[in-house]
C-alpha cells in the first residue's frame, strides 16, 4: 500500500495553507524508512514537475520547511520548498542512503540572516 499526499487546491491556496499533517507524515515515513518519493513540485522558473526523489530529509532554509533529497531526473541534491508541492506519493521502492549527504549545507544555520530564493 502506497501513502499520497494531495491537498486538491489551486496552488495559490497552497502558498497560504500550513503543511498539512498527511503530507508531512509521508515526507517522514519515506525519509525514515528509505523510499523513494514521486513529488509534483511548482517552481517559478519551471511551473509543474514531477520529480522521483530519494528523501534525506526535512529541514528549514530561508524561514520555510522544505523536503531535501536526491533527485533522481537532476541527478543531483535539490531542496524542494513544501509550500510549492502539489503532492508527494510514497513509492513502494528502498533506496540506499548516499554517504555523502551533509544535512547542514542545505538547512538554515542559526544566526543567518540569507534571504536568498531557491
Amino acid at each position: 500500500m502506497s501513502e499520497t499526499y494531495s491537498p486538491y487546491r489551486t496552488s495559490s491556496q497552497n502558498k497560504q495553507m500550513h503543511y498539512s499533517p498527511n503530507m508531512l507524515s509521508t515526507i517522514t515515513n519515506c525519509v525514515d524508512n528509505c523510499k523513494v518519493a514521486v513529488v509534483e513540485h511548482e517552481s517559478h522558473e519551471k511551473g509543474i514537475t514531477i520529480r522521483e526523489v530519494e528523501p534525506m530529509a526535512m529541514v528549514h532554509k530561508d524561514g520555510r520547511k522544505c523536503l531535501v533529497g536526491w533527485c533522481r531526473l537532476r541527478n543531483e541534491y535539490r531542496s524542494f520548498r513544501l509550500d510549492r508541492v502539489n503532492s508527494i506519493k510514497l513509492k513502494q521502492e528502498d533506496f540506499i542512503p548516499r554517504p555523502d549527504f551533509n544535512v547542514y549545507e542545505f538547512q538554515d544555520v542559526p544566526g543567518s540572516t540569507r534571504t536568498e530564493e531557491y
